[in-house]
C-alpha cells in the first residue's frame, strides 16, 4: 500500500544509519517511505550503509550514503557540506541525530578518562556540530531536528552513557526555545531496550531492571521508535517542540 507522501520533497540527513537493522536505518525508510530523500551518513562499514541505501532506493527515492567521522573536529562541516552537494540544493529540512556510542563500567572507579573524551566527543559534540554547521541551511519555517537519547538519560542506568544522553535532551531545549520563532522544532525521543546489536541479553541486571518497571515487558523494535522520529519530523508535529518522548513500555513512569 503506497503510503501518504507528506515528506515529498524534503531531504534528511539520518546520522548512524548504516546498519540495516539500527535506529538509525529503520528511522531513514520511515522517513523515505513518505517521500523524504534521505542522507545515510555512516562510519564505517560501506557495505552495510550500501544496503541500507538500496533498501531506501527501492521506495522510489534518492538516498546517499556520506561517511564522516563523528569525532572529528570538522563533522558537521564534512557532513552538511557533502549532503548539499550529493543533493545540490541549499535546504536541509529534517536531522535526526542517532549515531552515538555506549560502553558498560562497572563502577564509576573504573572509567577511564580517555573512554569518558571519547563517549562524550561521540554522543555530544557531535550532535551540536551538526546542527552549528546546519542551522544556516535548516528549512525556516518547517525545518525539524530530532535527538536520539535513551531512556538511561532519566533512570541513571550506565552513568557515562546516560549523561550523555541526557545532554541531547538539554540541547534540545536549548534549541528548541533558539529556533522556535523560525518555526523550526527541536524534540528528543528516548528508547527503552530496543532489539539491536547493542541491547543487553535479558539475564543482564539493568535489562532485569528494565523489564520489572516495564508495563509492557518486552523489548521494542527499531520500527516502533522509527514511527515516533517519523512523528516528530512530519507536518503533523508543527506546534510540538522542546518534547523528551520516551518509548520503552512505559517503565520511567511507574
Amino acid at each position: 500500500m503506497a503510503k501518504d507522501q507528506y515528506l515529498a520533497g524534503k531531504l534528511a540527513i539520518v546520522t548512524g544509519a548504516g546498519k540495516p537493522t539500527g535506529i538509525g536505518a529503520a528511522a531513514a525508510y520511515a522517513l523515505a517511505q513518505h517521500g523524504a530523500n534521505v542522507v545515510i551518513h555512516y562510519g564505517k562499514s560501506s557495505a552495510a550503509a550500501a544496503e541500507t541505501v538500496k533498501k531506501i532506493e527501492a521506495l522510489g527515492v534518492k538516498a546517499v550514503a556520506i561517511s564522516t567521522d563523528q569525532e572529528s573536529d570538522t563533522f558537521g562541516q564534512d557532513l552538511v557540506q557533502a549532503t548539499l552537494k550529493a543533493f545540490n540544493t541549499e535546504t536541509i529540512d529534517i536531522i535526526v541525530n542517532n549515531a552515538g556510542t555506549a560502553a558498560c563500567y562497572p563502577n564509576v572507579e573504573s572509567i577511564p578518562l580517555k573512554d569518558f573524551d571519547w563517549m562524550f566527543r561521540t554522543n555530544v559534540r557531535g550532535p551540536l556540530l551538526l546542527v552549528q554547521a546546519a542551522i544556516p541551511y535548516i528549512a525556516s519555517p518547517g525545518g525539524r531536528i530530532v535527538n536520539v537519547s535513551s531512556v538511561v538519560a532519566r533512570t541513571g542506568c550506565l552513568p557515562m552513557y546516560s549523561a550523555t544522553k541526557a545532554a541531547l535532551g538539554t540541547f534540545a531545549l536549548g534549541w528548541g526555545e533558539e529556533l522556535g520563532p523560525k518555526g523550526i522544532t527541536v524534540n528528543t525521543v528516548l528508547p527503552g531496550p530496543v532489539e539491536t546489536d547493542m541491547v543487553l541479553p535479558d539475564d543482564h541486571p539493568i535489562m532485569q531492571k528494565f523489564r520489572f518497571e516495564q508495563h509492557i515487558k518486552r523489548n521494542g523494535t527499531t520500527t516502533e521508535v522509527a514511527e515516533t522520529i517519523l512523528f516528530l519530523a512530519s507536518p503533523m508535529a508543527s506546534y510540538l517542540t522542546c518534547q523528551q518522548v520516551s518509548i520503552d513500555g512505559g517503565m520511567t513512569y511507574r
